[in-house]
């Protein structure tokens, strides 16, 4: 009985490694068995196995056989089936240089302590084929040679490709450059004893520079000389120029009537000003464009008209930053009138 026991455990044994066999299955395998030399094809290894296993290929180094060289070889790469069977492949890209027929032995795979053997494989590589017109050119008594290949050209770099590769060269060329001059400067501004920065003057108020021009104005005595169409062309510039700058509107290219419509319908100055301005821009259309000569009063008058429009329409900053700013210019405003009272 125990011996019967024993046969049928060794003959379970044997059935298993031959299933077990059965199933670990190695191939290999060619895109084509002929090419000419210098041709590239792939050489492909797979191999079959259950689940559970794992499958160890044949190590290559740098040829398959001698006479056969390896170009490139790919990862393995493996597939589940849905009996749970795993495919494994490896690709590997070959080529030759020699002119002869080559046999690929069977590859060993390995699988825990099973062995299995891939098929033999038979790998033809023929002289490059020439058509009847090239070979018509060839002394066929001279025995033909394989050349080495021809080194690339030498061609001259276009400046995308300088950009290209010297880009971060020049960002920092330019970066240092940049930090030079900064330290130049800062340096000769020091020993200058001079402002790091150049500290701009404040524009002056629209109002002071209308005064000093009327006042300018006045002392010209251009009515006075016959010349009452240049001294109304100036006069009206010096108001039309303060009530740009005052107001920020645009009245150097206005009419005189585009503008006191303009003035009027946004309530900009008061109506005591504007009955000003009005009649200082209707005498000075008659004097410019009529030939007409005011007399010596309406002259008188229309400037102090021009007075009084900016000195009743400047603006004043209450800003406690600029107080001594304000003051000055306070003062200089008090100056001015001033000095118009006593000439009265």
């Amino acid at each position: 009985m125990q011996i019967k026991v024993l046969i049928l455990i060794i003959l379970s044994i044997f059935i298993a490694k031959q299933a077990n066999a059965q199933q670990f299955k190695a191939v290999a395998n060619l895109d084509t068995f002929q090419i000419e030399i210098g041709d590239q094809v792939y050489f492909k290894l797979i191999a079959v196995q259950h689940a559970d296993s794992f499958v160890v290929f044949p190590k290559f180094k740098k040829q398959i056989i001698d006479g056969i060289d390896i170009i490139s070889i790919s990862q393995i790469d493996t597939i589940q089936s849905a009996n749970k069977e795993l495919t494994f492949t490896q690709n590997i890209l070959i080529t030759s240089f020699e002119d002869s027929l080559f046999n690929i032995p069977p590859l060993p795979f390995i699988s825990g302590t099973d062995t299995v053997y891939s098929n033999s494989i038979s790998f033809d590589v023929q002289m490059v084929s020439l058509d009847s017109a090239a070979i018509s050119k060839i002394d066929t008594n001279q025995v033909l040679k394989i050349f080495d290949i021809k080194s690339p050209i030498d061609t001259p770099w276009t400046f995308t490709e300088f950009l290209k590769n010297y880009y971060l060269y020049i960002i920092g060329f330019v970066i240092t450059a940049i930090l030079v001059f900064l330290v130049y400067y800062f340096v000769k501004r020091y020993k200058e004893n001079k402002p790091i920065f150049k500290i701009s003057k404040p524009k002056e108020p629209a109002h002071l520079i209308a005064l000093r021009e009327l006042n300018q104005l006045k002392e010209n005595k251009l009515w006075q000389s016959g010349k009452e169409k240049a001294y109304y062309s100036e006069l009206t510039h010096i108001i039309r120029k303060y009530l740009e700058n005052r107001f920020h509107i645009s009245a150097l290219d206005r009419t005189s009537h585009e503008l006191l419509e303009l003035l009027k319908h946004s309530n900009t100055i008061e109506t005591e000003q504007m009955n000003e301005l009005s009649q200082v821009l209707k005498m000075a259309d008659l004097a410019k464009f009529a030939k007409f000569k005011p007399l010596a009063n309406e002259n008188d008058l229309n400037l102090k008209n021009a007075f009084s429009i900016v000195e009743n329409t400047m603006l004043v900053v209450k800003d406690d930053d600029s107080k001594e700013d304000n003051l000055q210019a306070e003062n200089n405003i008090n100056e001015i009138v001033n000095s118009e009272k006593e000439r009265k």
